[in-house]
């Protein structure tokens, strides 16, 4: 079993907006409109960045 870390947690999360972002919905299916893919995109940007500054400091 993998363990939980803070980096695993904002990978996943990430994979999870850029999947709804690429897909235009959301994991239960609801559609996203074009401002919310781009703030998905954005989120996911954000999440890059901490998950780069994080391993930074591991």
């Amino acid at each position: 079993m993998t363990e939980l870390t803070t980096a695993l947690a904002l990978r996943t999360a990430i994979n999870v907006l850029r999947d709804s972002a690429e897909s235009r919905r959301m994991p239960s299916g609801e559609p996203l409109d074009e401002a919310s893919v781009n703030l998905h995109l954005d989120a996911t940007e954000v999440l890059e960045d901490t998950l780069s500054t994080l391993r930074d400091h591991e």
